[in-house]
């Protein structure tokens, strides 16, 4: 899925209060590689959140420097709250797909974070959610957006 149909359908599920004040782009440049370079998540304008592509390749070359490879490489980079922006695109295609109640149990922070702030949780759900100082921050940003 392209990214703008993508971003448009996630926009689509966003509560009604937030539709215009939560956005996210993406920027990928013709020369430097073959993915997206960064992805960032703003809210009024301002960014809150950014993941980019060559952090993340430093972050996996350590990784595997220390003798990780494949899925331990990515889950250590996930547990370091460290993602690449396939990463970020991945998380909302598989948020799209899930039920909401699923999303909202995800272990991923990236669905969690889309999932707080879907038009199809309703304060009674939302009052259910636990949401831990230890989470992402991306994740109790958006649960104390949508708790106001």
């Amino acid at each position: 899925m392209q990214w703008s149909k993508l971003k448009s359908r996630v926009k689509e599920r966003i509560c009604p209060e937030l539709k215009d004040t939560i956005d996210f782009h993406l920027t990928s440049y013709r020369r430097s590689h073959s993915d997206a370079d960064t992805v960032w998540v703003t809210i009024n304008g301002e960014t809150i959140y950014s993941v980019k592509y060559y952090p993340y390749l430093l972050a996996a070359g350590q990784a595997f420097y220390c003798g990780l490879s494949g899925d331990a490489i990515r889950s250590v980079l996930r547990e370091i709250e460290i993602f690449s922006p396939q990463d970020f695109g991945k998380a909302l295609r598989v948020y799209l797909d899930l039920p909401i109640q699923d999303a909202l149990r995800s272990s991923n922070p990236l669905i969690k974070a889309f999932a707080i702030i879907d038009r199809r949780v309703g304060k009674r759900t939302l009052a259910k959610v636990e949401v831990l100082d230890s989470e992402h921050p991306l994740v109790r940003t958006f649960y104390s957006l949508r708790a106001d």
